[in-house]
């Protein structure tokens, strides 16, 4: 424990506004991965603009990215740093906190299967404790149950954060609100995304064309995540479409009863 305390600290000293008075919300955004916030970046762009601090958190690193299997990891992993934080500045939040877990759902190496991810899942709740404790966000905002896509990290990661919660009895303390996709969002779509019915969301943020501008450009600080292809594409996708997204917040009925 002492040891994470101390590796913890530094980036949160090292993050510029961490120990000055609070004036707007602290917005707390956990994802798996480099690149995972540019679904919302618009939403956290606009929460920037009117002078809320927004941190992300990422769970993993890239060092064992197997797109990227002939790059030594350590020079990987510096360069997708490098990638995120342009991403953080064009969206003009807080600079990134990087948890450089190796993976979510395994490990690498000599160990691998159920018990890793559970140790990893274990190790995770308890780095992402400690930022709640230190950052106290007004709210937090990760992935639900469909992942975005339904990438098993993104849902691994949404369900620690909703267990650590409740686990602590943080859910009024901290809202979590999940990101994703409505039906009549996706009702043209090719299948790829994953949705809920429009009726389970409740919280429908718009945004500005500067703040979609913003996350625009937060898109092209990721050359190694998408290809010039998709990057042209996401953006005319984005273009066309409503400046509104949807996020459905966590709750949780109290009071027992006898019987279903």
């Amino acid at each position: 424990m002492k040891k994470y305390i101390a590796f913890v600290i530094p980036v949160l000293i090292g993050i510029p506004g961490f120990s000055q008075a609070k004036k707007q919300k602290t917005i707390l955004v956990i994802v798996a991965h480099p690149d995972d916030e540019t679904g919302f970046g618009a939403v956290l762009s606009k929460h920037a603009r009117l002078g809320d601090r927004v941190y992300i958190a990422y769970a993993t690193g890239a060092k064992n990215d197997s797109r990227f299997s002939a790059t030594a990891p350590d020079s990987l992993e510096k360069f997708k740093q490098a990638e995120i934080k342009c991403s953080c500045e064009k969206l003009g939040i807080m600079p990134p906190v990087f948890l450089s877990f190796t993976s979510m759902d395994r490990k690498y190496g000599e160990k691998d299967g159920v018990r890793a991810a559970v140790e990893t899942g274990n190790r995770f709740k308890e780095k992402i404790k400690y930022l709640f404790t230190q950052l106290q966000p007004d709210l937090v905002i990760s992935f639900g149950p469909e992942g975005e896509y339904g990438h098993p990290e993104h849902i691994i990661v949404g369900s620690l954060v909703t267990e650590l919660l409740l686990r602590e009895g943080w859910v009024e303390k901290y809202p979590l609100y999940y990101f994703g996709w409505t039906k009549t969002q996706e009702a043209d779509g090719d299948g790829w995304v994953r949705y809920a019915d429009d009726q389970y969301f409740n919280v429908a943020v718009h945004y500005t064309q500067e703040d979609e501008q913003k996350a625009m450009e937060s898109i092209k600080c990721y050359p190694t995540g998408f290809s010039q292809k998709d990057i042209t594409e996401m953006i005319e996708f984005e273009s066309k479409r409503e400046n509104v997204l949807y996020f459905r917040k966590f709750v949780v009925e109290k009071g027992l009863k006898k019987e279903f």
